[in-house]
């Protein structure tokens, strides 16, 4: 018979599910490495690698990095004047750190409200600067998207298989859908909600959802703040043309890397090829509710890049831009993401561990 006081074993899942990215991150970069046509095989073939446009790769990332501080900067400085540059730069790089480590970059933004609070701003205040910052970025990569389907179909059509062709479609749609929500709840709220509470008594009559009427006061509350954010957001056509423009290049930054790595190679290619191309990347990748698309990068870059890296070289490629993009980044934001503010939080809405 069953010791009654004998305590059950529970599962961390949340554990398990860390220690399994960080298994299958550590079999990837050690496939990439040691594998026949990896990195070990480049160093021995005699290729003379450029370690000026790898530094170039290195610095196109980091202008990502210094232009997504000041869209944040820019966006809390209208309610909090006070913001410093080294606020916006914590802010920044606790959104890069936990983006990189979460599901789906989940826990970017709400960590990114708990940093700002550290410093004192509301978190009503850092919530819809951080709406109008997801509104602006997801306008801008979906016209990226849609330059990039319209631009280089032809070219980059000849090198999809099976796989991608779906993968490819499904997260064009996802751009499309977003972009459509978007635009309603920018708009019209009163049908967003509608549209919403819809689903949610479907939810809770099948028994998926509990406390319907909580969450609707949830999502309802939320969708005021991201309606009256977009409203302000239009109000200031200045700041609105400065920070789509910074956006516009701090992706054009980004997607710059690939290009970097194949002229360190000595491979000449198309820029505006590369672009599209890592446009293609990006929008697979972030399909997969994995942090950091773990696998899904990997694998979409090397079916997209394979027209410009040969077998010799293609391992390589994915090592360093995933070294420079996704590794790097969390190297050099866990400093920063972790800092901690002298001063309390004054938004009492924001519970936070102090120790």
């Amino acid at each position: 018979m069953e010791d009654k006081n004998e305590k059950k074993i529970r599962i961390p899942w949340g554990l398990l599910f860390n220690l399994t990215i960080v298994a299958l991150t550590i079999v990837l970069i050690v496939y990439f490495i040691f594998s026949e046509g990896g990195f070990m095989d480049l160093l021995s073939s005699g290729l003379q690698i450029s370690i000026i446009w790898l530094l170039t790769a290195v610095f196109v990332h980091l202008l990502n990095i210094a232009l997504d501080m000041t869209v944040i900067y820019l966006f809390i400085k209208q309610t909090n004047p006070q913001i410093t540059v080294f606020n916006a730069l914590v802010a920044s790089m606790t959104g890069q750190f936990f983006s990189a480590v979460t599901p789906s970059a989940s826990g970017g933004q709400p960590m990114q409200i708990v940093a700002l609070s550290r410093m004192g701003i509301k978190a009503s205040n850092s919530t819809s600067a951080l709406i109008q910052k997801f509104l602006v970025w997801q306008f801008t990569m979906t016209a990226y998207c849609i330059v990039a389907v319209v631009a280089r179909f032809s070219f980059i059509s000849q090198h999809l298989n099976a796989t991608m062709w779906v993968l490819s479609i499904i997260g064009f749609a996802a751009q499309v859908i977003m972009i459509i929500i978007l635009l309603l709840a920018s708009f019209c709220k009163p049908l967003t909600t509608r549209v919403i509470n819809l689903f949610l008594n479907i939810m809770g009559k099948l028994h998926i959802l509990r406390d319907v009427e909580e969450k609707k006061k949830s999502i309802d509350a939320t969708l005021t703040s991201f309606h009256e954010s977009n409203k302000q957001l239009n109000k200031n056509k200045v700041l609105l043309v400065k920070v789509y423009v910074i956006t516009a290049i701090q992706m054009t930054a980004y997607f710059l890397v690939p290009y970097c790595i194949a002229m360190s190679f000595g491979i000449n290619c198309n820029i505006f090829d590369m672009l599209c191309a890592q446009a293609y990347v990006s929008m697979v990748s972030s399909l997969v509710p994995l942090p950091g698309g773990s696998g899904a990068a990997e694998y979409s870059f090397s079916v997209f890049f394979s027209a410009y890296f040969s077998l010799t070289t293609i391992k390589s490629a994915i090592l360093l831009w995933r070294t420079i993009t996704y590794y790097g980044t969390i190297a050099i934001s866990a400093p920063l993401a972790w800092l901690r503010n002298k001063n309390e939080p004054t938004d009492p809405e924001v519970e936070l561990d102090t120790e």
